[in-house]
């Protein structure tokens, strides 16, 4: 096992899982959910969150097939669920039009909020939002490019750098979603409620494309 092999999978892997576990944007789209939070609240959120993505993750890649066995479940069936999912919290994202009136009254919300957040962190949150179906898929293909048949060691370490990557991916999201506060206040509020509805936009095009893709796979149809 050399050295520039273990680069060549770290490269490799961390240039295909960014552009679908997309760190930055999602980060965008997380943060629309936090919004209103207090510092602890916010804090304790991002931690759940990391952990969570984390245990998605690396938990892929140490059970994913079993998991999958063991359900009968296909790839293609996941990405049009987590389609879905995503597209219904984007709809929730549309439909909350952000605004409170007095302080008692955004005290109460604020509660709430948090109430409601804690069922969150984790669906639709973390998954299918921050890491999804094709977030997994793509872990997947690359399990199935890091294995080295017999050799259960190399086999071993190329796992071990795939997870490294999947650890420098939610360190990415750490960072923007801890720092994320800063350009949200800048904003205001005007900005935070016009950022959110885009994004909550995007994301419910993202749900779509996730789900087409899905169909496209089940179906074995060619869509452009």
């Amino acid at each position: 096992m050399s050295i520039s092999n273990s680069l060549f999978i770290f490269s490799s892997s961390f240039m295909a899982l960014f552009p679908v576990i997309n760190p930055l944007g999602n980060g965008f789209i997380v943060n629309g959910f936090l919004t209103g939070l207090s510092d602890q609240q916010r804090k304790s959120a991002i931690q759940k969150i990391i952990v969570n993505y984390l245990l998605i993750g690396i938990g892929t890649l140490l059970i994913g097939h079993l998991f999958l066995l063991l359900f009968g479940l296909a790839i293609p069936v996941i990405q049009l669920g987590g389609g879905i999912l995503i597209c219904k919290a984007a709809m929730e994202l549309l439909s909350d039009n952000g605004t409170s009136s007095d302080n008692e009254t955004k005290q109460a919300l604020d509660n709430l909020k948090w109430k409601e957040m804690q069922g969150k962190i984790f669906y639709p949150i973390t998954f299918p939002m921050s890491i999804g179906p094709g977030s997994i898929s793509v872990i997947f293909t690359l399990m199935a490019s890091a294995s080295v048949k017999g050799r259960l060691i190399e086999t071993g370490i190329n796992y071990s750098v795939i997870a490294l990557v999947i650890l420098c991916m939610a360190a990415m999201l750490y960072i923007f979603l801890t720092q994320g506060r800063r350009m949200m206040e800048k904003l205001g509020t005007a900005g935070n409620l016009i950022i959110n509805k885009l994004v909550a936009f995007f994301t419910f095009c993202i749900g779509i494309q996730i789900i087409v893709t899905g169909i496209s796979k089940i179906f074995h149809l060619t869509i452009l």
